[in-house]
């Protein structure tokens, strides 16, 4: 009878450990490098889909009364103004982009589902993970998208007491959906009436892209 005698691996932390994080930055690296060419290219492709609503929550009871009005009316006029007031409202310029197509019905079916009984709240909501901004871009129909990247506001919160608007500004891979850039800004409401005091939040956050987080990003991504 032969015995066979089995060697136990060894194994090698710092091995691990170093394997570990070059995949990380590999992957991280490969990330960089799909979206370097928003920020390093005017001709890139992007198309703008829009105000993300389908997991917002409305902070404030007493500046929300009519929460059904909100979801059926106010949803599709604030995603209107990028396309009635798109001078105003420069998301192709905030990019540097001389092109940009618009196609707001990729976020329609998830803001149309929005149970706007729960919308309200008193109490400031969680801000997301990456994890799921993946999983709310993953939900997205893409098919007739033609540019290469897509660009999303998902918006998190519209905060009365605060008077803020929260916004997750997401790029993404529009066939793979995979997301490729995300970031939370905030911009100050204000204003006469309550489409256009909501509006000025995310007009700031444009604002603030095109005078400054564009070229953050692009010293961040150029940096990897």
């Amino acid at each position: 009878m032969h015995i066979v005698l089995i060697k136990k691996p060894k194994f090698n932390i710092m091995k691990i450990v170093t394997l570990l994080f070059l995949s990380i930055f590999y992957s991280f690296s490969l990330i960089a490098q799909d979206v370097s060419e928003v920020f390093t290219s005017s001709k890139a492709t992007m198309e703008f889909v829009g105000l993300d609503f389908s997991e917002v929550r409305m902070v404030g009871s007493e500046g929300f009364s009519d929460p059904s009005k909100i979801q059926s009316y106010y949803f599709g006029v604030w995603n209107g103004l990028f396309m009635s007031e798109m001078d105003k409202y420069d998301v192709r310029g905030a990019f540097m982009k001389k092109e940009m197509d618009y196609d707001l019905s990729v976020v329609e079916e998830g803001n149309d589902g929005v149970d706007y009984i729960n919308m309200v709240t008193n109490k400031n909501p969680k801000f997301f993970s990456e994890e799921k901004i993946q999983g709310m871009v993953k939900k997205y129909n893409t098919e007739a998208m033609t540019a290469k990247f897509g660009l999303s506001f998902i918006v998190h919160s519209f905060n009365k007491f605060q008077e803020m608007g929260y916004f997750y500004v997401v790029i993404f891979d529009s066939k793979s959906k995979k997301v490729l850039l995300s970031e939370r800004l905030s911009g100050e409401a204000g204003g006469f009436g309550f489409r256009n005091y909501w509006a000025r939040s995310y007009y700031n956050v444009i604002k603030t892209i095109q005078e400054s987080k564009f070229r953050k990003w692009k010293r961040e991504i150029n940096s990897k």
